[in-house]
């Protein structure tokens, strides 16, 4: 559960003075950074009204099964559509906003948005995306409305660097967190990691893998990317971690990779900064906001190129292909320098002090004073 320590008080029965229309309850990071942005502001002493995205608000209690209780709470106030609102969800959603000031606050991971997202951002009276390299993809894009960046955050009261292990400490671990997709880079990674490496090499490579399209076989497909003999891979499949358990998977590597073909944000690379873990990951998108050559190891890109998928979000588009070569010589790199990615790690966590939620919150503050 998310930490904030006033959830049981019961909420204001004043109008809220923001409705924030988004999701909170499902495994996405969507609704994780929407729980720890409305509790940020109602911490703040902002009345939000949390209203669920797609549908009644009790339709996402009853699909998810659970519910933060002080958004439970916070959603007994009044729904007024004379305050500003804000639609945080993809950019297609942004017509569902009903606000007397309409906000809509998206992201994606590609160079160019669809013609639905921009035809519904311009209906909006702001934008708000949290990277300024986003904000450049939207003017790109056609979206004539202001844009404004407001970042994302990590929760670094739970995100931080931990103890030096005590297992596995004749090997280099590294830890790759993602849900499973072709814009992930995981082929690249496989690809470069058995390139690396051999398998009698002190090494292990970690997979978080999550997958939730049911015509998927992604232990088929990884099985089929590491024919043995290989170097040591631990597979974590669909299996839900606890937030203790995801700061101690984070901890415990000594590099995170993410050799991704685009990122909105990158949240699980920010984590593991945070946990004092330097990360291998592509430069470019999301991530170069807070990914660099003194906090960890920027993966070059050899070029953009048509994202060919089928996913209507990504049509026409480019996404980035990270240089598989490079990637095979900082694995190498990283294996053999101790020393240096301990270092780039103590600087990734003080990075990573820099994104903290609060930070979000003061942005969004600033923002809604301006109104």
């Amino acid at each position: 559960m998310d930490s904030y320590s006033g959830f049981l008080a019961e909420p204001s029965t004043s109008v809220p003075t923001l409705v924030w229309h988004s999701t909170f309850a499902s495994l996405t990071g969507y609704s994780g950074s929407a729980r720890a942005l409305v509790l940020g502001l109602d911490a703040r002493g902002i009345a939000v009204r949390p209203l669920f995205l797609h549908g009644a608000d009790h339709d996402e209690q009853v699909l998810m099964g659970q519910l933060h209780p002080r958004i439970r709470q916070l959603q007994t106030l009044p729904l007024s559509l004379s305050v500003p609102q804000v639609v945080y969800g993809y950019g297609d959603r942004f017509s569902k906003n009903s606000g007397a000031y309409r906000i809509g606050f998206t992201m994606l991971e590609v160079d160019r948005l669809p013609a639905t997202w921009v035809e519904q951002a311009n209906q909006m009276d702001e934008v708000w995306t949290p990277t300024d390299w986003g904000a450049d993809v939207f003017r790109a894009s056609g979206v004539q409305r202001p844009i404004y960046v407001v970042p994302l955050g990590v929760d670094t009261t739970c995100f931080h660097p931990g103890q030096q292990r005590t297992h596995l400490t004749d090997r280099t671990l590294f830890l790759s967190v993602f849900e499973w997709g072709t814009r992930k880079g995981w082929d690249i990674l496989l690809r470069a990691y058995r390139a690396a490496f051999r398998p009698s090499d002190p090494v292990l490579l970690i997979l978080k893998v999550d997958c939730r399209v049911p015509a998927a076989n992604p232990v088929r497909e990884l099985t089929q990317f590491l024919p043995q003999p290989s170097p040591r891979v631990a597979l974590i499949y669909n299996q839900p971690l606890t937030l203790e358990q995801m700061v101690e998977l984070y901890q415990c590597a000594d590099c995170f990779v993410l050799p991704t073909r685009g990122e909105g944000w990158g949240m699980p690379i920010l984590e593991a900064m945070a946990c004092g873990t330097p990360a291998i990951t592509t430069n470019w998108s999301g991530p170069t906001t807070f990914v660099n050559e003194a906090n960890g190891y920027p993966l070059p890109i050899r070029s953009l190129r048509a994202t060919d998928s089928f996913s209507p979000y990504y049509q026409h588009a480019r996404w980035a292909e990270p240089d598989e070569t490079a990637l095979v010589d900082l694995l190498h790199h990283v294996a053999a320098n101790a020393e240096e990615r301990r270092q780039k790690g103590q600087i990734a966590a003080q990075e990573a002090q820099r994104w903290s939620w609060p930070r979000s919150i003061d942005s969004i503050c600033q923002r809604l004073a301006a109104i």
